[in-house]
C-alpha cells in the first residue's frame, strides 16, 4: 500500500480514499497464474521421419531478398524437427519449392514423405497441388 501512496502523490485524480484495503485485483491475480502447456497428443507426434511434415508460407516481407524474393516457404519435419527454408519471389512458386523438398529428403532419406500439415492457405489448396500428394501418397 505503501507505494500506492508513493503513486497517488505521483498522479492527479488518482484517490486510494475510494479503494478499500481489501479490494481484490483480478488483472493482478490473472498475471499470476501459471499458464498450462497444450497436452501432449501422441497422435499428433510423428514416430519416424518424414510420416508428418509441417509447412507453412510466409511474406510480403518489406525487405526484398537475395534474387527478388520477397517469401519463404517452410517444411518442418515433426519428428527430427529440421527445418528445411526456401526463398520464393512469389507465393505461387511454392508448389515447385516443395517438388524440390520432397526430391531432396526422400532421396537423403530412402523414405517417402506420409503427410502434409499446412494452415490451408491457397497455396496449398490448388487442385494441382491436390493432385499431385494425391498421386504421391500424401
Amino acid at each position: 500500500m505503501a507505494n500506492f501512496k508513493k503513486l497517488e502523490k505521483m498522479v492527479n485524480g488518482m484517490n486510494l480514499k475510494e479503494i478499500p484495503l481489501h479490494h481484490v485485483c483480478e488483472v493482478c491475480i490473472e498475471s499470476k497464474y501459471q499458464r498450462t502447456y497444450f497436452p501432449k497428443d501422441e497422435a499428433t507426434k510423428a514416430s519416424k521421419l518424414l510420416e508428418l511434415m509441417h509447412s507453412n508460407v510466409c511474406g510480403l516481407m518489406k525487405t526484398t531478398y537475395r534474387g527478388g524474393a520477397q517469401y519463404f516457404v517452410t517444411f518442418i519435419n515433426n519428428f527430427s524437427r529440421k527445418i528445411h527454408a526456401y526463398l520464393l519471389k512469389a507465393k505461387g512458386k511454392m508448389f515447385d519449392k516443395f517438388k524440390t523438398y520432397k526430391a531432396l529428403v526422400e532421396i537423403q532419406t530412402n523414405m517417402k514423405i506420409k503427410t502434409l500439415r499446412s494452415n490451408n492457405e491457397r497455396e496449398f489448396m490448388s487442385k494441382k497441388f491436390d493432385d499431385f500428394l494425391h498421386e504421391c501418397g500424401i
